[in-house]
């Protein structure tokens, strides 16, 4: 039995040390590595959705969403107008 001891000890030794390989390469290599990737990964996607998201938040003049605005405010007025005009004139005043 006792070659039967030895085996389970050598096992026992080769799990340990295959444990604590993984724990070295999970803090030296993976941690690391992850970290690296989120930053890489926030930069190129949070940079352009910024510039989206200044393009269609009102900043005061330059963005889309306030020309957008502008426009709705100059459609809305035209609307009045030719609502107004066409109250007081007809088809029958058309010669």
């Amino acid at each position: 039995m006792k070659d039967f001891g030895d085996v389970v000890i050598y096992l026992g030794a080769v799990a340990a040390a295959l444990a604590a390989i993984a724990v070295v390469f999970r803090f030296a290599v993976l941690n690391p590595w992850k970290r690296w990737t989120e930053r890489l990964i926030a930069t190129r996607v949070t940079a352009p959705l910024d510039k989206v998201h200044n393009e269609v938040s009102p900043n005061g003049g330059g963005s889309m969403k306030d020309q957008v605005n502008r426009i709705e405010l100059k459609v809305n007025l035209i609307s009045e107008r030719l609502d107004r005009h066409l109250e007081t004139h007809t088809w029958k005043d058309m010669p």
